[in-house]
C-alpha cells in the first residue's frame, strides 16, 4: 500500500486536473514499491502506467474512436490496445524472431524502402499450438513499431445474416486504412478455411473470397497478422497471400527454463529447482509456464514473501498436471 502522503499527492493532483502531477506521483508509488521488494507489482504498476496493459474502454485514448460495427447486433468488431512488450519477454524459435525484428524495422524505416520503389512487408501468417507465443508476438511487434494492436473479434464478425460478415470484413479492412495499426486476426481458420471441404457451406466459402480480395486491393499502412491453431484448416490460396509464415512451436527444454524464469522474475528463487522442474515440463505451453509462476507467485505473495518456495512450485505443477490430465492431455 502506498505511503499517506503519496496517495496525498496522487489524489491533490488528480482533483487538481493535473497529468504532469498524476504521472510524478503514479512512478513515485512504482518506486516505493519497489523500494519494499514488491517487484512484481512494481513491474505490473510500471507496465500500466506506460501503457504495457490493455486500455480499459471507459476512458481509454481510443474512446473517441468511430470504430467499425456490426449493423445486425451493433457490437464493435474490433478491440484496440496499447503494449509496451520489448522482445525479450518473447520466447519463440531464433529464425521467428529474427524475422519479426526484421518486419519491424522495415515498417519503422519504410521511408526509406519507399525511395527505392519498395514497400515493407505488412502480411504474417502466425501458426502453431495454442498457448505458444502467437499473441505475445503481436504485441511485441505493435510495441517495435509504436502502433496500437487491433484485434479482430470474430464472434461480432461472423453474421447470421447473408452477406453480412463480408460486410463486417470490408467495415474492417477500411478502418484499418485509415491509420497505421497492427491488426490481429486471430483463430483465422474461422474465416479462412478450404474452400473445397465438402462439409462448409456457400456462405463460408463466399466470406474466404471475400477476404482474398480484400486482402489483394488492401494498400493501407498497417500490418495484418493472422493466427491459427489448425493450420492444416486453411485454403490454399490464404497461404500465397502473406509476405512471411512463421511457425510458433511448443517451447524446447532449454526454452521452458527461460520462460519459467522470466515469469518468476522480482521474486527470489535460491534453492527452487527452476531448471529441473522447467524442463520436466514436457508438452507444456509459455502459456502453460506462465500460469504455474503465477499461481507459485500468489502462494508466495498471500504468505507475505518475496522468495518462492519448492513448495510452492511444486504445488502449482501439480495443479497443472492434473488441469492437463483432465483435459485429456500429457504433462
Amino acid at each position: 500500500m502506498a505511503s499517506g502522503e503519496l496517495l496525498r499527492q496522487f489524489f491533490r493532483a488528480t482533483a487538481a486536473g493535473d497529468a504532469t502531477a498524476i504521472h510524478a506521483a503514479a512512478e513515485a508509488m512504482v518506486d516505493e514499491e519497489r523500494a519494499k521488494n514488491h517487484n512484481l507489482l512494481a513491474d505490473d504498476l510500471d507496465r500500466i502506467l506506460r501503457n504495457g496493459k490493455r486500455a480499459p474502454a471507459t476512458g481509454s485514448p481510443w474512446s473517441h474512436v468511430d470504430i467499425p460495427k456490426d449493423r445486425e447486433r451493433g457490437f464493435p468488431l474490433v478491440d484496440i490496445s496499447s503494449w509496451d512488450y520489448p522482445w525479450e519477454r518473447l520466447v519463440a524459435p531464433s529464425s521467428s524472431l529474427a524475422e519479426l525484428r526484421s518486419v519491424a524495422d522495415e515498417n519503422a524505416r519504410s521511408d526509406v524502402l519507399a525511395a527505392a520503389g519498395l514497400a515493407p512487408r505488412r502480411r504474417l501468417l502466425l501458426v502453431g499450438p495454442p498457448g505458444c507465443g502467437k499473441t505475445l508476438a503481436a504485441r511485441c511487434l505493435a510495441s517495435a513499431v509504436h502502433a496500437p494492436l487491433v484485434v479482430v473479434r470474430f464472434d461480432a464478425l461472423i453474421s447470421s445474416y447473408l452477406g453480412e460478415t463480408s460486410a463486417n470484413l470490408r467495415r474492417v479492412f477500411e478502418f484499418l486504412g485509415r491509420d497505421r495499426f497492427v491488426a490481429l486476426f486471430d483463430e483465422f481458420d474461422a474465416i479462412g478455411k478450404e474452400r473445397d471441404n465438402p462439409t462448409e457451406h456457400g456462405e463460408l466459402k463466399r466470406v474466404v473470397n471475400a477476404f482474398l480480395q480484400l486482402v489483394d486491393a488492401y494498400a493501407g499502412d498497417s500490418i495484418l497478422i493472422a493466427a491459427t491453431n489448425h493450420s492444416q484448416m486453411l485454403d490454399s490460396a490464404i497461404w500465397r497471400r502473406f509476405d512471411t509464415i512463421l511457425r510458433f512451436d511448443l517451447p524446447r527444454p532449454q526454452d521452458r527454463v527461460l520462460m519459467l524464469r522470466l515469469f518468476l522474475r522480482g521474486f527470489e528463487t535460491t534453492g527452487v529447482a527452476v531448471e529441473g522442474i522447467a524442463k520436466s515440463l514436457q508438452g507444456a505451453s509459455g502459456a502453460d509456464l506462465e500460469q504455474i509462476a503465477q499461481s507459485s507467485a500468489r502462494a508466495a505473495v498471500l504468505d507475505g514473501r518475496v522468495r518462492i518456495r519448492s513448495s510452492d512450485l511444486n504445488s502449482a505443477v501439480s495443479a497443472y498436471r492434473r488441469r492437463a490430465s483432465a483435459l485429456g492431455g500429457q504433462a
